[in-house]
């Protein structure tokens, strides 16, 4: 009897996000109205999205944890990129320089987010980063408070967000 190799599947989840915070404003064909000087809602959008956060670098080594986080936030419309050790977030921050954040578990394997975050301050001193984790060694931070932007897990994906564009 032939062996019959098995072949992994892979799939793409396309999320598309509509927004309508106010269905006064929707005209008769489901479209937004046009904005001030004849801007769509969509263009008004993009115009106060300037100098937020757009792309964001997910680092977690555990992979559901940085797949999950990855679609929520591609779901409320930023750009996302998901690296799965410290090594590998630095390596995505080389190849994607338009990255504005970083959200990085603290307690991984080799690399921990402390150290990825100071990696961060000192190649890419614009960039900002939140730490998250679900537990933390108290050596970690040598004795010292955390001076970063902070989430215990599990988090609420509007906790992360009012993080990421405060």
């Amino acid at each position: 009897m032939p062996s019959h190799a098995h072949k992994a599947n892979n799939f793409t989840i396309e999320v598309r996000v509509f927004r309508a915070t106010d269905s006064r404003r929707m005209s008769g064909q489901g479209q937004p109205p046009p904005g001030p000087g004849g801007a769509s809602a969509s263009e008004q959008d993009a115009r106060e999205e300037v100098g937020r956060i757009r792309k964001v670098l997910v680092v977690d080594d555990e992979p559901d944890v940085a797949d999950m986080a990855e679609v929520l936030l591609a779901a409320h419309g930023l750009d996302t990129v998901v690296a799965y050790s410290g090594a590998d977030a630095l390596l995505s921050l080389a190849a994607h320089p338009d990255i504005d954040a970083v959200v990085s578990d603290v307690m991984m394997p080799g690399m921990t987010g402390l150290q990825l975050a100071a990696q961060i301050d000192e190649r890419y001193p614009k960039v900002k980063v939140v730490l998250a984790s679900g537990y933390m060694a108290p050596d970690m931070t040598q004795g010292q408070p955390l001076k970063r932007l902070f989430l215990a897990k599990p988090y609420r994906i509007e906790q992360l967000l009012q993080l990421l564009r405060s």
